[in-house]
């Protein structure tokens, strides 16, 4: 019976895949790097229910995008995230809501790159190359996992079953979703109430999951989002907030995936999208009409 409903299939076994790495992000002492092998886990969890669906619905693993979309929406899905975390930590620092400052980043820095002899500028250059470059590949072997699941499997059918605009509002709902076992439970210093957290966290992964969603339509690609996804977990949390010290306590409130300007980014950005495609749109169905 699953079989002639892969969705619910799909995420019956997301569900399952996932129970593990929740329980072990949630109850186990591990240091870093057992983390975020849990956490690799967790983010693979929806590509191997993805591929398990697969094969028992017989559906052709192709159907998940494997195609690569060429070197210019590659680069497009990679520069995306740096350009609205440009625009959202702009707005912070330029307004006083955060100041951009290396105080944070600095310590964070010389801790990671490990030479206690190189000059400040020297380690803030090499840490920002490496995050750029091979931290990016990193999260792109990470976000992947989540994304053959996410935009190879779940939003292309829910686009094709509810349209483009609720096929990507519900794919980011069960997205965030997927996210709350784990973020619930944990606390993270420093941040805004739990409440406001997971408000901001939700509107910011829906209002991405139109551009993703649209990158997807556009390319047939699922590399597509596995490339934005792997950018934004490069740089957001890991270079933007880190470059951005207090200036009072509204700051918490504002900055990460848990402040309200990425999530107001994120629903202008999914406007955006919106009316692009919806202009695409107009001008394919108009195309017979000039053409004649």
């Amino acid at each position: 019976m699953l079989r002639r409903h892969p969705v619910v299939l799909f995420l019956l076994l997301t569900v399952l895949f996932s129970l593990p790495f929740y329980l072990l992000l949630n109850l186990s002492f591990a240091n870093a790097e057992g983390r975020r092998l849990y956490v690799t886990g967790l983010m693979w969890s929806p590509g191997l229910a993805a591929m398990v669906t697969c094969l028992l619905a017989r559906i052709p693993l192709a159907n998940l995008g494997w195609r690569w979309p060429g070197g210019r929406v590659a680069r497009l899905s990679y520069l995306i995230p740096i350009g609205y975390g440009l625009f959202a930590y702009g707005i912070i620092w330029a307004t006083g809501l955060g100041r951009l400052s290396t105080e944070i980043y600095l310590p964070y820095a010389r801790r990671v790159i490990g030479l206690p002899d190189a000059s400040d500028g020297t380690v803030i250059a090499m840490m920002l190359a490496l995050q750029l470059s091979m931290g990016f590949i990193l999260n792109v072997a990470m976000a992947l996992g989540e994304e053959i699941g996410w935009r190879g499997l779940l939003g292309p059918r829910l686009a094709r079953r509810f349209g483009f605009g609720a096929g990507a509002l519900f794919t980011g709902l069960i997205w965030a979703v997927w996210h709350y076992p784990v973020l619930f439970w944990l606390n993270f210093p420093g941040d805004p109430p739990k409440p406001f957290a997971m408000a901001c966290f939700t509107v910011m992964v829906i209002g991405l999951s139109f551009v993703y969603a649209w990158l997807r339509e556009s390319t047939g690609s699922v590399w597509t989002a596995a490339i934005l996804h792997g950018s934004h977990n490069a740089v957001i949390s890991l270079v933007f907030t880190l470059l951005t010290v207090e200036t009072g306590p509204i700051t918490v409130y504002a900055v990460d995936e848990f402040g309200f300007m990425l999530a107001i980014t994120s629903v202008l950005m999914a406007l955006w999208c919106w009316r692009h495609r919806a202009r695409q749109a107009g001008t394919r169905a108009a195309a017979p009409v000039a053409a004649s």
